[in-house]
């Protein structure tokens, strides 16, 4: 009897050892909410919105997102306001009061959450407008265009505080126009898209298959592509140095000043980045390890982009 409680006893701890690591084999990754500086009147909280389709995005069997309920849980509340404010601002603008945090304010929260990575940033405009020309009882046209623009998205290492990368834009507009004219008024589909748009739930088949909507994923696609460019490189002197780069390339053959006195070894692949902006080129995989300082690696992506004195930096298979 007792060994049978030694042995599952044993069995529990190993588990409880083992497991915490397997999962926590990827980064954590926070977005707070955005400062919305639109403009835009209508039922969605896009402050919350943007942000939590934005880690929709990102989020995959690496990188794991923070829920936004846990962030805002975690913000500052609000102080409550007396009987006499709350009765002067049913006259005045609803809009929720948005505050400013700072970078160091932004990681205190991302740390208590156990994140890796945060992200703020800002959304500049989100509209969508219809123009028309003619008179609409008789004939005329109408014009429809969706912006969305997305400001000073910053990526902060939430370990030292610092920012990585540069600021990100991402912008799109969708427009439809020049269709015909509009005989007797008659309403078209675009029409009737504009005026339901603001009861369509934020991110469902109908809105994405909106302009709006399309704008919106576009602009989006940009930023993630930009902040992903970003924060698969590893926070390791690899990186911070950007002493290890491509020396040589030869008939699909590149040599790197990176060899076994630095840990490379034959099967070891590596991304490779433009040395200015940090754009991701192309992947290669080390065959042979000529030296201390010196080795050799095929192309398996970017043959034709990879250039000498490129970045390189570990694959961690993201």
């Amino acid at each position: 009897m007792r060994r049978l409680i030694f042995i599952i006893t044993i069995f529990i701890t190993f588990f409880a050892v083992i497991q915490p690591g397997a999962v926590g084999t990827g980064k954590t990754v926070l977005f707070m909410p955005f400062y919305d500086d639109s403009g835009y009147r209508g039922p969605w909280l896009l402050r919350y919105e943007i942000p939590i389709m934005l880690g929709d995005m990102i989020g995959d069997s690496y990188y794991t997102v923070v829920p936004m309920d846990s962030v805002r849980a975690r913000m500052e509340k609000p102080k409550k306001k007396s009987l006499f404010f709350s009765f002067i601002n049913i006259f005045m603008n609803q809009k929720e009061r948005q505050r400013v945090l700072s970078d160091t304010e932004v990681c205190s929260i991302a740390r208590q959450l156990g994140a890796d990575i945060a992200v703020v940033g800002t959304i500049d405009d989100y509209t969508y407008k219809r123009i028309g020309g003619g008179e609409p009882f008789v004939g005329g046209y109408k014009y429809y265009n969706a912006k969305v623009v997305l400001d000073q998205v910053k990526i902060l290492n939430v370990a030292t505080g610092r920012q990585l990368g540069k600021l990100i834009h991402g912008e799109d507009s969708k427009s439809e126009k020049g269709l015909g004219l509009e005989l007797f008024g008659k309403e078209r589909r675009r029409d009737y898209e504009f005026y339901s748009l603001d009861s369509l739930d934020f991110g469902s088949k109908r809105f994405l298959g909106s302009l709006m909507g399309q704008a919106t994923v576009e602009a989006l696609n940009k930023v993630n592509k930009e902040i992903r460019a970003v924060i698969t490189l590893p926070d390791t002197n690899w990186y911070s140095y950007k002493k290890f780069r491509v020396i040589l390339i030869e008939s699909g053959v590149v040599t790197i000043n990176a060899g076994s006195s630095d840990g490379v070894k034959p099967g070891d692949r590596f991304r490779v980045y433009t040395s200015d902006s940090g754009t991701p080129v192309g992947k290669i995989n080390v065959t042979t390890v000529w030296s201390e300082r010196v080795s050799k690696a095929e192309i398996l992506d970017g043959k034709d982009e990879i250039r000498v004195n490129d970045v390189i930096m570990p694959d961690l298979g993201q």
